[in-house]
C-alpha cells in the first residue's frame, strides 16, 4: 500500500472515531475531500477485517469491533492501570463518587480506567474517552508541570472551547490556574466541563514526573466546595501518592 493510501486510511479511521453515530460514504468523502471511489476502496479493504462495519439499512460506516480487542490489549499493557486498579476501587468505596484514571496524549486527557456506582451520576466519560485537558481537573493536573512555552504553543492557534459555564477560555488565565495547581498539588474543576458537576484531581508520579492523574467526580450537590476542601482533596492526593509509591 502506498504511503498516500495509508495516510488516507488513517484519516478515515480517525474520522469514524469522532463520529460514533456512523457516516455514509458521501459524508466521509466530503469531509476528507477525497474521491468517493478512493474512499470506497479503503472502506471495502477494512470491512472484511472488522476494522469498520456498515449498517445494512442506513449504509453508514462506523468503527468495527476489531478496535475493541486492540484497545483492550493496549490498556492491559499499561503498568499504571494495573497498579492503580485497586486504589481506584478503594477510593470509590470511601467517597462514593465516580473515580477516573487519566493520561495526557497530544494535549488531550484520555481516561484509561473508571470506577462508578451503577445508578449514580451519569457521565459521558468511558475508558478511552478523550477531551481537551484544560477543561478537566485531571487534565489540568497533567498540564501543570509542562513548560509555559509548550502550553502557549499548544493553544496558540486553537481557541479554548467552552464546555461548562466556568470553562477557562483565556490562555493567560489557564497559565495562572496551572501555576496554582502546581503549588497546591491538586486541581479542581468547578462546572468547567459539565454544568452541575465538580471534580478534584491529583498527580500520579513516576521517576519524579507526572505520568497520570487520579480524580473524583460528582454532582455539585454532593461534592460541595466544603466537602472538597475538608475531605476529598486530601483523600485523592493521598491515594495518588500511594499509587506513585508503587510506580517505578
Amino acid at each position: 500500500m502506498k504511503l498516500g493510501s495509508i495516510e488516507k486510511t488513517i484519516q478515515v479511521i480517525d474520522l469514524l472515531s469522532k463520529n460514533p453515530q456512523g457516516l455514509r460514504l458521501s459524508e466521509i468523502s466530503g469531509m476528507l475531500n477525497t474521491h468517493p471511489s478512493s474512499t470506497h476502496h479503503i472502506l471495502r479493504t477494512l470491512l472484511p477485517h472488522d476494522y469498520v462495519s456498515q449498517d445494512g439499512e442506513s449504509k453508514k460506516y462506523s468503527l468495527g469491533f476489531r478496535f475493541l480487542g486492540i484497545s483492550a490489549q493496549i490498556l492491559d499493557n499499561l503498568d499504571i492501570r494495573r497498579i492503580a486498579g485497586r486504589y481506584l476501587r478503594e477510593l470509590h468505596e470511601i467517597c462514593g463518587e465516580a473515580v477516573h484514571l487519566a493520561i495526557l496524549r497530544d494535549g488531550k486527557v484520555i481516561y484509561i480506567d473508571k470506577t462508578e456506582k451503577p445508578g449514580g451520576l451519569s457521565l459521558a466519560t468511558y475508558i478511552g474517552f478523550s477531551t481537551d485537558a484544560y477543561a478537566a481537573a485531571g487534565g489540568k493536573v497533567l498540564l501543570s508541570e509542562l513548560p509555559r512555552e509548550e502550553i502557549m504553543a499548544m493553544y496558540r492557534e486553537t481557541p479554548l472551547r467552552v464546555y461548562g459555564k466556568n470553562t477557562i477560555t483565556d490562555v493567560n488565565r489557564l497559565l495562572e490556574a496551572l501555576d496554582k495547581v502546581r503549588k497546591q498539588g491538586y486541581a479542581i474543576d468547578d462546572e468547567e466541563y459539565y454544568e452541575g458537576v465538580r471534580c478534584v484531581a491529583a498527580p500520579i508520579r513516576a521517576g519524579g514526573r507526572i505520568v497520570a492523574s487520579l480524580s473524583i467526580t460528582g454532582s455539585i450537590f454532593r461534592m460541595t466546595m466544603k466537602r472538597i476542601d475538608g475531605e476529598l482533596k486530601d483523600l485523592v492526593m493521598r491515594k495518588a501518592h500511594e499509587i506513585s509509591s508503587e510506580m517505578k
